[in-house]
């Protein structure tokens, strides 16, 4: 089968997203698949696809570009591009999390081109930015409605967790019928690496991009919770910060000083995949607590899988995909609510042994999300579909 895998975003960009991308499309053409990936460039290269760096993410030329290839199925791996759906056949699409509500890559407002180079440049300040906004302000109906059209044209919405589903569905209910969840996966490396306890048990591990704009992942909750434990526990607790946009991460240093963390909070940078493996082998509880808002949640956090299949147990809330996941008291646990307290409250009940994981029976979760599997799901759905 030829398929056309369509993502912006794509390695070596940090990201859950990214590695969803490139980690299908090397499943799918280990199974014998011809895979064309189109793209932003600068996107990782690999023997797997073959790599078309086409996409500016700009909607209205993107689509234009794309129509001159033909392929049996097109895969948007991000919902910014389901109006592929009006101009070719057989599209599936695969929503996260915010890509599905957000209009980060859009169609253009007829025109703007013209208006932005002829006329736009010559205003300044306020009325610049009002004039702006008030385009901003057209583009957000046209792009609904060019929307709601391509989903109906679509094969089928693939969204990454039943959360994700249900988020899309609230704003999206005529098309409940063809929106069916299948997850990310995680990579057979990880299942290499064996957890290797510590006489502590309070080695604690977040790996995260760190993004002021997208604090969902409140890693500055589990600092808040740490510096109200630091008395009378003893723990490591290590932030892998793949990426790093704005302030946050100057905020979470000062956070680390106001609360005296400094001997047990570390923050680190992008590591190797093999000092990745080192993080998680070493780790004894991996923490992501993240909390939804209304257009930006966890849709489904691949670091989980990552952690389980080394056998670490896992920490996160019920906002998000990971409920779908996580089996109490088995492969991980989950806080009662996101707040400080609610972190605190958890990380406590760990501490005073109240949870006994086996590193095995965690192992096993995640057996089921390896991606030669999620591939084979895919393409079962692309055969049931595709005309």
């Amino acid at each position: 089968m030829k398929i056309g895998l369509v993502t912006p975003f794509f390695l070596p960009d940090i990201g859950g997203a990214n590695i969803y991308c490139f980690e299908l499309a090397k499943a799918f053409a280990a199974k014998g698949h011809e895979v064309h990936l189109f793209t932003k460039k600068g996107a990782l290269l690999d023997d797997a696809y073959i790599s078309h760096p086409i996409l500016t993410g700009n909607l209205n030329s993107d689509i234009k570009a794309l129509d001159n290839y033909d392929m049996n199925v097109w895969h948007a791996l991000f919902f910014f591009y389901a109006p592929l759906a009006l101009f070719k056949k057989n599209v599936f699409i695969t929503g996260h999390g915010d890509d599905c509500f957000t209009q980060q890559i859009k169609y253009n407002l007829p025109g703007k081109d013209f208006l932005t180079k002829k006329l736009l440049w010559r205003f300044k300040g306020k009325m610049r930015a009002k004039i702006n906004n008030g385009i901003s302000n057209l583009e957000k109906p046209l792009n609904s409605w060019i929307y709601n059209r391509a989903v109906k044209k679509a094969k089928q919405i693939i969204t990454v967790s039943n959360f994700t589903r249900n988020m899309l569905l609230k704003k999206r209910p005529n098309i409940e019928n063809k929106t069916i969840v299948v997850p990310p996966g995680v990579s057979e490396r990880f299942f290499d690496c064996d957890n290797s306890p510590t006489d502590s048990n309070n080695n604690f591990l977040t790996v995260t991009r760190l993004d002021e704009d997208d604090r969902i992942k409140n890693v500055h909750g589990v600092i808040k919770a740490l510096g109200e434990l630091k008395n009378n526990y003893s723990f490591r607790y290590v932030i892998i910060g793949g990426a790093v946009y704005g302030n946050y991460r100057e905020e979470l240093e000062t956070l680390i000083t106001e609360h005296g963390l400094r001997n047990h909070v570390f923050i680190e940078g992008r590591k190797s995949v093999d000092e990745l493996l080192q993080c998680y082998h070493d780790a004894d509880l991996f923490l992501l607590v993240s909390y939804a808002e209304q257009k930006n949640f966890e849709g489904f956090g691949i670091v989980f899988l990552e952690a389980n299949a080394t056998g670490t147990p896992v920490l996160s809330s019920r906002e998000g995909g990971m409920a779908d996941y996580i089996e109490e008291g088995k492969n991980g646990f989950y806080v009662k609510d996101t707040s400080a307290d609610g972190i605190k409250d958890a990380l406590q009940k760990y501490m005073d042994s109240e949870f006994d994981f086996d590193s095995n029976t965690i192992k096993e979760y995640p057996e089921s999300y390896r991606w030669t599997h999620i591939a084979d799901r895919i393409i079962d759905i692309y055969k049931k579909f595709r005309e």
